[in-house]
């Protein structure tokens, strides 16, 4: 029996653009100078969900993956470097990172905004071929 599986070709996929504010850079500062379980981790940034709005976003210390894109945050005057797959690299092409302290919300977390997030609400944007990955599509064998 043949099946098909469908990856993201790395090669086609433009290095995003990754901006963080000061505040969400201090914070990653502080949190990886005093943990020190994170010494081998790598800050990711994940598509976590998707809805009417568009991608929903996650983002938290991982281990380094194989194929892994590694970008520098582009504002930064200290290298700062976010790991993403290529799935999330290929839709977050423009992206900034803060983080938020609200007490009174009860909220507190760094916030990924998706510069072209437009792009991909609603249920219709993958009818739009430029929106969408480029694939590797592999053959495999199954006895």
């Amino acid at each position: 029996m043949s099946f098909k599986t469908q990856h993201i070709d790395p090669s086609q996929v433009q290095t995003p653009t990754v901006l963080m504010t000061k505040r969400a850079q201090d914070q990653l500062r502080l949190i990886v100078e005093n943990d020190i379980t994170l010494e081998e981790c790598v800050f990711r940034l994940e598509i976590s969900g998707k809805g009417c709005d568009g991608f929903t976003y996650a983002a938290g210390f991982t281990d380094k993956r194989e194929g892994d894109f590694l970008v520098l945050v582009a504002n930064s005057k200290l290298p700062i470097t976010i790991a993403l797959d290529p799935f999330a690299a290929y839709y977050l092409q423009e992206t900034s990172i803060d983080f938020i302290q609200d007490f009174a919300q009860d909220a507190e977390g760094f916030v990924i905004i998706n510069l072209r997030q437009e792009n991909f609400q609603g249920k219709f944007w993958r009818a739009r071929p430029e929106l969408t990955p480029p694939l590797i599509t592999n053959q495999k064998q199954e006895l």
